[in-house]
C-alpha cells in the first residue's frame, strides 16, 4: 500500500493503519517498515471489535502461509518486526468513503491475507463516482 500511496491520495483518501501496541512500538514499526501514513492506536481494540476483526486460531497464526510471506520478505531484504503484543488479532482493510459508508470490508483469514491494493484502489473509484445523498 504504501507503494501506491500518492495514487490512494490523488483519488481524495487517506490511509489510516491501526495497531493496539505501545506508541513507541508502532513508531518504531513505522519507521522499520516505512509506513507513510498515520499510524493510530487502539489499545482497547474498539475498532477491531466494530469492524468484526477475529483473533486466529494458533494454527491460523503460525501456519504455512505465515512462513511463506516471512520468506518472501526475507527474500525481498525487506525488514520485518515480530510483534510484541496480541499475536493472535487479525487484520483487515477497510475502504469508508466520506459519508462513512463501509465501501469495502475485508478480514483477513490469517496475518498475511490482504487484499491486492488495486481491489481498494478500485473501491475508491467507486465511491467517488457514487452519488452522494
Amino acid at each position: 500500500m504504501r507503494q501506491r500511496y500518492d495514487e490512494i491520495q490523488a483519488l481524495g483518501a487517506e490511509v489510516a493503519a491501526i495497531g493496539f501496541a505501545a506508541p513507541e512500538r508502532l513508531r518504531r514499526l513505522a519507521d522499520d517498515v516505512g509506513i507513510p501514513f498515520p499510524m493510530l492506536r487502539d489499545p482497547e481494540y474498539q475498532a477491531y471489535r466494530a469492524f468484526g476483526l477475529k483473533q486466529g486460531t494458533l494454527r491460523e497464526i503460525y501456519g504455512l502461509r505465515t512462513a511463506w510471506a516471512y520468506v518472501k520478505l526475507i527474500v525481498r531484504k525487506r525488514r520485518f518486526t515480530r510483534t510484541q503484543t496480541d499475536r493472535l488479532q487479525l487484520g483487515g482493510d477497510f475502504v469508508i468513503d466520506g459519508q462513512g459508508i463501509v465501501r469495502l470490508a475485508y478480514r483477513g483469514r490469517h496475518p498475511a491475507d490482504r487484499p491486492p491494493v488495486s481491489r481498494l484502489l478500485d473501491a475508491l473509484r467507486e465511491a467517488a463516482d457514487a452519488p452522494t445523498p
